[in-house]
């Protein structure tokens, strides 16, 4: 059965209307002795004032067609709600900040421990709602640092904006071109900039995740800071922000034209010894597929080619 009290009616409200939609003009008094219901007048009253009766016919009532009058009625209601929703942020921050006033310590909380780290962080991950963005370099604790999480991938799958900066030395370990290759063509937005100074994960702008130690760490001795809404976050989104201004774009599609590859790895900051591996040719081949695109370009520099490139359409 619907739930009339969704748009504001009393299951009395919705008998009257019910029954004046089978016998519009039926007088008040009649409606009474037929539904044997208390308090008739006053649900007329209150379908005249919700838009289901018309005004003036309270004595006879006439009911408003239910596709215009209920579904008004509904429409109401649904930007009602959606206002209420769009205050949830709002609300939020209030909330998170009256938390932090009454107990500081809620600001901060260490995961101590590379699964610990790894749980938050697919927790954040799995949470996002509006977008995430992050910064990555070496050194990686796991040799499987360069998988894919299923965090991850749900997240792209969600259609939730993913923004990530790779210091240029990400690209030089193995797996790591094909990982970023295929989060690209999921969606991921991603850039590259010759040193990264941390790695940072930041969720909807409001929970940020990042290690206490900037160096290599044995497995147990791992430990992040999750940071909560306040101003730090709102210092390390402002960070991200200008190193993503600052980073190169990586496009790496494996459909791409192989001299534009080429340039997309040159311009990723990748060591000539990777992109050489990466291509699967020899260093002396490489330097010559370099000179080949310069003159293609009419370039004196690989900076000046990346440009030229640019102009053409290349990358």
């Amino acid at each position: 059965m619907a739930d009339w009290e969704a748009v504001g009616l009393s299951g009395i409200d919705a008998q009257v209307y019910r029954q004046l939609l089978r016998d519009p003009g039926m007088p008040v008094e009649q409606l009474g002795e037929i539904l044997e219901l208390p308090d008739i007048a006053e649900a007329v009253e209150r379908l005249v004032a919700a838009g289901l009766v018309r005004s003036g016919s309270e004595a006879a009532p006439a009911p408003v067609d239910p596709r215009s009058g209920l579904g008004m009625l509904v429409r109401e209601r649904r930007a009602a709600l959606d206002g209420v929703a769009a205050m949830t942020d709002q609300l939020a921050r209030e909330f998170s900040a009256g938390q932090l006033q009454a107990e500081p310590s809620r600001l901060i909380e260490i995961a101590v421990g590379r699964d610990a780290i790894e749980a938050r962080i697919d927790d954040m991950l799995r949470g996002a709602t509006q977008q995430a963005v992050g910064t990555d370099t070496p050194p990686y604790v796991a040799d499987g640092s360069a998988q894919v999480s299923g965090a991850e991938l749900a997240l792209l799958d969600r259609g939730v904006r993913f923004r990530s900066i790779y210091a240029a030395e990400v690209l030089d370990h193995p797996g790591w071109v094909e990982r970023l290759r295929s989060m690209g063509e999921r969606g991921e937005q991603s850039r590259v900039l010759p040193q990264v100074p941390v790695k940072l994960l930041i969720v909807d702008g409001t929970t940020a995740i990042l290690p206490l130690a900037g160096g290599p760490s044995t497995p147990g001795q791992a430990r992040a800071v999750v940071v909560s809404d306040s101003a730090l976050t709102s210092a390390l989104q402002v960070l991200f922000d200008q190193l993503w201004n600052q980073a190169t774009p990586l496009r790496l599609s494996e459909n791409a034209d192989p001299n534009t590859t080429l340039i997309n790895l040159l311009a990723s900051g990748m060591k000539d010894e990777a992109i050489a591996r990466q291509l699967g040719v020899s260093g002396r081949t490489l330097r010559r597929r370099i000179a080949q695109v310069q003159e293609q370009l009419g370039a004196t520099s690989r900076f000046q080619a990346g440009l030229q490139a640019g102009r053409h359409g290349w990358s």
